[in-house]
């Protein structure tokens, strides 16, 4: 409940408030009016006045709060206060992977999902596929490519190869289409499948991924698509994932209309702003699901 406000005889009075005395009367005030917390403007005093106040205002066994007009820079947007030691410092957003702690327990899912998987799966899967590789499209059995990762920093990324072998690489660059004919037979049922993946729990071994977060578009893909969202390489605070948010909402394959791509990147910054163990573990859940059941981007 407001009661009033109290400011220097030089201030004029709003008259939305009643104006209960000058700063000199602040402890008579307080007193006498019975208030359990003194609310004091960030940019009105000077450190030593604000001082001051603190302690006319603890004197009378009253509570004090400093208020930041964080509003007045950043609108309405999320924001989130982080303490350093003596410093405090405003964020637009909460960044829970900020957190040592989250960071570990991300990482001991990472290796707990992905070991299993390169030491049981990937071995079989690798000597299949060689042979239909050999059968329908000879070649390396893997595909390596740089992609972005965390921070902005490259890497190379491990997929089972679904195409031919030959092209420009403006048409590796292509994004793939539904009936695409670089796309060999078995290179199609791997995609939909999502088994080309697979390799990539040797990229979650090494630590360049881990096995949920945003995707990693193609360098090139990054260039354009940061030209059409704002804010996208914020999507890079985090490690890319062999799945992610999106992908477990069915948003997956081509990026055909730009209301595509600003779903796809909403749900990455949401998954950034609201990581927990337990997100990753509904999303691994519901990625399974879809290996089962693809949708039709896929």
């Amino acid at each position: 409940q407001l009661v009033g406000w109290v400011c220097p005889a030089s201030v004029g009075v709003d008259a939305s408030f009643p104006l209960l005395g000058s700063l000199a009367e602040l402890r008579r005030v307080v007193i006498e009016h019975d208030i359990s917390q003194v609310v004091v403007s960030q940019y009105a005093f000077e450190p030593r006045q604000a001082h001051e106040i603190t302690r006319c205002v603890e004197d009378a066994g009253c509570r004090v709060r400093f208020y930041a007009n964080c509003r007045r820079y950043f609108g309405s947007m999320p924001i989130a206060i982080e303490h350093e030691g003596d410093y405090t410092f405003v964020n637009l957003s909460a960044e829970p992977l900020e957190n040592p702690a989250n960071r570990a327990l991300k990482r001991m899912l990472d290796i707990a999902v992905s070991l299993p998987v390169v030491l049981l799966i990937l071995p079989p899967l690798t000597l299949m596929v060689t042979i239909m590789q050999r059968w329908q499209s000879p070649g390396p059995v893997f595909h390596r490519q740089y992609r972005s990762g965390l921070n902005r920093r490259k890497f190379l990324i491990f997929k089972f190869r679904t195409m031919h072998v030959h092209g420009s690489a403006q048409s590796v660059a292509k994004q793939a289409q539904r009936e695409d004919s670089r796309i060999y037979p078995f290179g199609r049922f791997l995609r939909r499948s999502s088994l080309d993946e697979i390799p990539q729990f040797l990229n979650v071994l090494f630590g360049n991924m881990s096995v949920s977060g945003p995707r990693p578009h193609l360098i090139e893909h990054d260039e354009q698509f940061a030209r059409v969202v704002n804010a996208y390489y914020s999507r890079h605070f985090v490690k890319p994932g062999i799945t992610g948010l999106a992908q477990s909402k069915g948003f997956r394959g081509e990026i055909s209309e730009i209301s595509l791509l600003h779903k796809r990147i909403g749900y990455d910054m949401l998954y950034i702003r609201r990581w927990s163990l337990l997100l990753d573990l509904r999303i691994l859940v519901d990625t399974v699901r879809q290996v089962f059941n693809p949708p039709r981007s896929a």
